[in-house]
């Protein structure tokens, strides 16, 4: 975002990043990296690596030169991403390196891109990231949680335990509570973590004897979602072929207003 009086902005770790095990986000207003650490944690109750669990880290990365441009008293949203997944990430404790560029700038917006690759290098996803710039109402800063709560979730071994959701195959999806320790620095969840929740609500939509796996994920930001509410997301199965599938998935927060719409591609694996 081009200004004529830009202020970097330093990069706000909240709970989110420590469920994730990402790290704080480093570079300068065109490039950005971070690392984030696998394990166990990163499967579905069926055991297999949930491919949305990338969400924070790319949305970190991606966001990150971005909103370093924003002038003092502003913060970059993201309105819209697009992750295309070429792998399964690993769940065995090792490093995934992440990285971002700047595609461009306008006077209120922004256009990123990034991956995220094994440490071999082999590229797990790409993507990219729109976002633009809002007034701030209170500084960024670190929700307050419970230590406690925080280390219990770090214990999870799969992600539906450490995201804390009811979870339910099929068209009943996932609902989870309040959760400020999912949140951003403006006290919204996480946008990476609705992406996360809307791939599984929307994959798990999907036959799971048809053994889909989802190749991309494109979710639009309407609306913040208030940490301290409870949400829901609600997958519509929208093609169920015998190689490919497709689900739209919307979240609503507690007054039943839409935040967040996505659409999950799902291919079979034979």
């Amino acid at each position: 975002m081009t200004t004529d009086n830009p202020t970097a902005l330093r990069f706000f770790s909240t709970g989110a990043e420590r469920l994730f095990r990402v790290a704080d986000v480093t570079g300068d207003d065109t490039h950005g990296y971070t690392e984030m650490v696998t394990g166990p944690w990163l499967a579905d109750k069926f055991g297999r690596a949930c491919r949305g669990t990338l969400g924070v880290v790319m949305d970190d990365v991606m966001g990150h030169p971005v909103n370093g441009m924003t002038p003092e008293g502003f913060w970059a949203v993201s309105t819209e991403i697009h992750l295309d997944f070429v792998a399964d990430p690993p769940v065995d404790g090792s490093v995934l390196r992440a990285e971002s560029w700047v595609l461009g700038r306008g006077a209120q917006t922004g256009l990123a891109g990034g991956r995220v690759v094994d440490a071999q290098g082999r590229l797990i996803a790409c993507g990219s990231t729109r976002l633009q710039t809002v007034p701030l109402t209170d500084p960024p800063g670190a929700p307050v949680v419970s230590p406690d709560d925080l280390d219990s979730r770090v214990r999870a071994r799969s992600i539906v335990e450490l995201l804390g959701a009811e979870h339910a195959c099929g068209a009943s999806g996932i609902e989870f509570g309040p959760s400020p320790m999912l949140a951003n620095p403006m006290g919204n969840i996480h946008g990476g973590v609705l992406l996360c929740a809307s791939e599984i609500a929307g994959s798990a939509a999907l036959a799971i004897d048809a053994d889909f796996r989802t190749t991309s994920i494109h979710i639009s930001y309407l609306r913040p979602c208030p940490s301290d509410e409870p949400v829901t997301f609600a997958p519509k199965v929208v093609h169920r072929g015998r190689s490919l599938g497709i689900v739209e998935v919307s979240s609503r927060n507690a007054a039943g207003k839409t935040c967040t719409a996505a659409t999950i591609t799902c291919s079979a694996v034979h």
